[in-house]
């Protein structure tokens, strides 16, 4: 072949073909003659990054897709619009041939949010549904284990996110045991499958479950948003965790599921605990304990040393000088304390005897007086008399017994 390259298509021949950049660039050229146009779809995948907006949109009705990239003004009119997966939406841009992969797309210029995509609609119900009878209520999630060690995974045969989570699972923490349950991740089947190998898994008394499988169009992730799915989550007694799809995507099993991870990969992190790290913390957890329990010890040493180091356990009987002394000066004050009283109330007593012998007739009779008695009974006078009766004279040192011979009274 010589060098000659046709200049139009039509010129090429088996000796004369056109070089694949050239047949590229060509192609490039004839598609930048197309014109402007608007274009319906719903958003199949949506991938936002820093600069621009790359959109999977898919045909309403057929199992068709395009490539849409918006960048600057557009790309801000999708995240104003906060355009997700399953959105309806209208593009007017420029077709596009990007020659480094000969890759055709959509360059949108203006993008107008236009509603809700009939799968979006189906499963909007759905949710609402599932609300209504409290499915997604967080009062209904169940803890996930801090060390599960039986772990139950749904997932697609011979699939990506398999490989994922038991690698990375087993490389954090190597005591761990799978019950893997491979099930339709896509399609028709995939609802009854997901569902059984929940309901079998949930049956093995496992410590948690995962349900996952990679990312993928809005289409192909709609079987975890069934109610099949979703009623045997809700009805599973172990601990469930989705892990479906990437970060953009989301599935009624996600609102469902105990704890929901946003790829297959993260799961490991999220849920299983690193080896290496809870040993160091192990390690850490037992120098603390360790330096605490010996300020501890020192502490009481401290407190030991100082008490038998005291005066009083160097001579216990120290202890009771204080009081002691104290007894003795209670003693000592309490017998003067009586002593004064009872010389006060002695004095008392002496002033009452002196008293009652002053007032007492024995003390007139010291003096000279004398008392009459008759029968027993003090005479005031001779009045009561008459000769003949008998009466006692009662002297200070004496009685007299007499008769009365002669009664001389007073006038």
């Amino acid at each position: 072949m010589d060098n000659f390259t046709p200049e139009k298509a039509k010129d090429t021949t088996l000796e004369h073909p056109w070089p694949v950049a050239w047949a590229v660039s060509k192609f490039s050229e004839a598609v930048k003659k197309w014109p402007f146009l608007w274009v319906e779809g719903q958003i199949a995948q949506i991938d936002a990054k820093r600069t621009a907006v790359y959109i999977t949109l898919k045909d309403l009705q057929q199992n068709v897709s395009m490539q849409v990239t918006a960048f600057s003004a557009a790309a801000a009119q999708c995240r104003k619009a906060e355009l997700s997966q399953g959105d309806k939406i209208a593009v007017y841009g420029q077709p596009d041939l990007w020659v480094a992969q000969c890759r055709f797309s959509l360059q949108a210029y203006e993008v107008e949010k236009s509603g809700q995509g009939p799968l979006v609609k189906i499963i909007e119900a759905l949710k609402q549904k599932f609300a209504e009878e409290g499915l997604f209520d967080s009062s209904r999630k169940l803890p996930i284990p801090s060390f599960p060690r039986k772990i139950g995974l749904v997932c697609g045969a011979g699939a990506r996110a398999e490989g994922d989570i038991v690698t990375n699972s087993l490389l954090r923490w190597p005591d761990l045991d799978f019950y893997i349950e491979h099930a339709a991740v896509q399609g028709k089947n995939c609802p009854s499958e997901v569902a059984a190998a929940i309901k079998k898994l949930d049956a093995m008394d496992l410590d948690v479950i995962i349900v996952a499988r990679g990312g993928g169009s809005y289409e192909d992730l709609v079987g975890f948003s069934s109610e099949q799915v979703v009623r045997a989550a809700a009805d599973c007694k172990t601990p469930l965790v989705s892990a479906i799809g990437h970060e953009g995507d989301w599935t009624l099993l996600d609102l469902v599921a105990d704890r929901r991870c946003s790829t297959p990969t993260d799961v490991a992190k999220t849920i299983i605990p690193d080896f290496i790290q809870e040993k160091e913390r192990v390690k850490n957890a037992r120098s603390m304990l360790t330096t605490v329990m010996e300020r501890v010890v020192a502490l009481e040493e401290g407190r030991l040393f100082r008490l038998t180091s005291s005066p009083f356990m160097q001579d216990p009987y120290r202890l009771i000088e204080d009081p002691k002394r104290a007894l003795k000066d209670a003693r000592k004050d309490m017998s003067i304390a009586l002593s004064m009283k009872l010389d006060e109330e002695m004095s008392k007593v002496f002033a009452l005897s002196a008293s009652l012998k002053s007032l007492s007739p024995f003390s007139t009779l010291s003096r000279g007086y004398a008392l009459v008695e008759k029968g027993g009974g003090i005479l005031s006078g001779v009045k009561n008399l008459k000769q003949g009766d008998e009466v006692e004279i009662v002297m200070q040192d004496g009685r007299l017994k007499l008769k009365v011979e002669e009664i001389e009274a007073k006038r």
